[in-house]
């Protein structure tokens, strides 16, 4: 994986990085094949890369490039289970890009 800077997003963010890397923390509802869709304060639809073993029902990070479409090409991702408080989660994405000075630069 390259160097780029990944900020934090969630499915309502994913409008400002078209075309760039995030990281976003959302809990599978769905997979099909290759392709998983994840609640990130909204649904997104992420294109698995081929070892990724998505589980319905646990969260994830998923590292990738947000697409026109504002789904996301997997580059990579960590299995958190399903122990992870999402509001919080959705919370550090908003809270980031509100003072995105500490987190990244825009």
């Amino acid at each position: 994986m390259s160097s780029e800077i990944t900020p934090r997003a969630n499915a309502p963010l994913l409008h400002l990085f078209q075309g760039k890397p995030v990281r976003l923390i959302g809990k599978v509802t769905e997979v099909r094949g290759e392709t998983a869709t994840l609640d990130a304060a909204g649904s997104v639809t992420v294109y698995a890369t081929r070892d990724s073993n998505f589980k319905e029902g646990n969260v994830y990070e998923v590292i990738g490039r947000v697409q026109p479409d504002l789904s996301m090409k997997m580059l990579d991702g960590i299995d958190f289970g399903t122990n992870i408080d999402m509001d919080n989660a959705n919370a550090l994405a908003e809270l980031s890009q509100r003072h995105h000075e500490i987190f990244f630069d825009k």
